[in-house]
């Protein structure tokens, strides 16, 4: 009832503030930007050489126009070369909005209020419901089926798992995989100490204790520890794996109750030993205040010896430009097993929920799917992330994904400024070029982190007891996870506390919705 309740405000909402605007400011299209933070930038490409031709009249057919929104923290120019060089080779012209990830919520929702949204737009989630339930997507199906054969290669086995496409598809989902969780420890540490990398949960403790006390960069201070951390369980992520637990996701119980990994049996055997190294000062000192830079930093001016983090960081976008040290440290990725023989973290699930969409106002559907189908193609995800080739940079092995930026796109503001790496994100094939260009140990880091991934319940429809309860029921969580971890008594009786109330405040509600939920998914 709550679902149809919100759904009919929501459409008529869209009704009112569609006549107030045909009122008061008809002819007006640049009103609704109000006072954006970026301005929404397009491009006047010329119309390419190799043009399609008319096959009634034989005239040239002129570039389509077509309108992009997306976001991110970089400041592309309102003209530059990427977007004229996707033009060209798509036969269009690109209008594209870009707008800081944080304003993406606001810019859509004034778009959409206005009847005004761009012809592909990110979207997901209860949002996507809404805005196919108010009209305002387009289906597709037929056009994806007929010129998008990237776009099947990528995601076309899941498009109807997704509660958007039930009847048709009305969001391309994100093809790109998120990347999983696991340690990087420094192995030129390890060499110092004559220690071998740690499999299991007694070896790594041990190795953390002696990159905090045994003077592992031997310049003869005490002024290392063993691992980077902060308020996010996720830090711990491979030690919750040695358990079984797949750190934040939800689980399925032996009795098949779905509910949150905290409630797993062994939850609370993982916090006492994250406790002891907590409690023996393994860990970073200030991990309960430290900001996410700050700890990055620990690690990049050589006081850190690991990182529960995605090996893309350590191993490959910081190496070797963010490390001090004048010989850069090394890396290895252990898998670290528990008393059963678990290990893991949290799997790369195929995202269900998330992608983009098309307007139904687009005035030529088709160019636009056929625009985001080039998007999905590995030149499409080389021209968004690296530039044009050859001016903005040049393969050196392409085979191994060794490229270099060339004149002034050595400068990453000017590279971005041209429109390198700005829009990939939204379009990423699965094999996008940012996989591609890794070096060999971060790809093979990559697929051992996927290889080692713990799956867990993956429920893909927006859930009430969610939207009404969820921001309660994580905040006790997060609070129980930081006292427990600076505990000096029994966690039990803290656990069972936090527990009691957590399923007060709408825990035990979110169980049956969820459980029931999961069951029908996998029926």
């Amino acid at each position: 009832m709550k679902k149809v309740l919100r759904t009919v405000c929501f459409i008529l909402s869209l009704v009112l503030v569609i006549s107030a605007v045909a009122c008061s400011k008809a002819g007006d299209p640049d009103e609704e930007r109000g006072t954006e933070p970026v301005a929404d930038s397009g491009t006047s490409t010329p119309a390419p050489s190799n043009a399609k031709e008319d096959s009634e009249s034989g005239k040239e057919e002129g570039p389509v126009e077509i309108s992009i929104l997306t976001s991110g923290d970089n400041t592309p120019s309102a003209d530059n070369i990427v977007l004229q060089e996707l033009g060209k080779r798509t036969n269009t012209v690109i209008n594209m909005t870009y707008v800081p990830g944080t304003d993406l919520p606001t810019k859509k929702s004034t778009l959409a209020a206005s009847d005004s949204l761009p012809d592909i737009f990110p979207t997901g989630g209860g949002e996507a419901i809404e805005f196919k339930e108010g009209g305002l997507l387009a289906e597709v199906r037929d056009l994806v089926d007929q010129f998008a054969p990237n776009i099947l290669e990528n995601v076309g086995e899941n498009l109807s798992k997704s509660p958007v496409n039930n009847n048709g598809i009305y969001m391309i989902l994100t093809a790109k995989l998120p990347y999983c969780r696991q340690l990087n420890l420094r192995t030129d540490w390890l060499k110092n100490l004559k220690m071998d990398l740690p499999d299991d949960l007694d070896s790594l403790y041990d190795v953390l204790y002696a990159y905090t006390h045994n003077d592992p960069d031997g310049d003869g201070k005490n002024d290392t520890f063993g691992l980077c951390a902060n308020t996010s369980p996720l830090m711990f992520a491979s030690i919750f794996g040695a358990y079984g637990i797949p750190a934040t996701k939800a689980i399925e119980l032996d009795d098949g109750t779905v509910t949150s990994w905290v409630k797993h049996p062994e939850f609370l055997e993982a916090m006492a030993y994250i406790n002891k190294l907590n409690r023996d000062g393994l860990i970073e000192p200030d991990w309960a205040t430290i900001p996410q830079m700050d700890m990055f930093a620990k690690l990049w001016n050589g006081v850190a010896g690991g990182i529960e983090w995605e090996c893309v960081g350590p191993t490959n976008n910081w190496m070797p430009s963010r490390y001090t040290e004048a010989t850069p440290p090394t890396f290895d990725f252990p898998t670290i097993k528990g008393p059963e023989g678990k290990y893991g973290t949290p799997a790369a699930m195929p995202p269900l929920t998330t992608g983009y969409a098309f307007s139904s106002k687009c005035e030529n559907l088709e160019a636009a799917v056929k625009l985001a189908n080039f998007c999905m193609s590995e030149e499409g995800s080389e021209l968004l992330y690296l530039g044009v080739e050859d001016v903005m940079f040049k393969w050196i092995e392409e085979p191994n994904g060794k490229y270099e930026y060339l004149g002034e796109y050595k400068d990453n503001a000017t590279h971005r400024a041209a429109g390198g790496f700005c829009y990939w994100g939204l379009f990423a094939p699965t094999m996008n070029a940012e996989i591609r260009t890794f070096n060999k140990q971060t790809q093979d880091g990559v697929a051992l982190a996927r290889k080692n991934g713990i799956s867990y319940v993956n429920i893909v429809q927006p859930l009430e007891s969610r939207t009404e309860y969820g921001a309660d029921m994580d905040q006790i969580i997060d609070e129980m996870y930081v006292d427990l971890l600076v505990a000096d008594s029994d966690l039990q009786p803290i656990y069972d506390t936090y527990i009691k109330e957590w399923e007060e405040i709408g825990g035990k509600e979110w169980e049956q919705e969820a459980t029931a939920a999961w069951k029908e998914e996998n029926n």
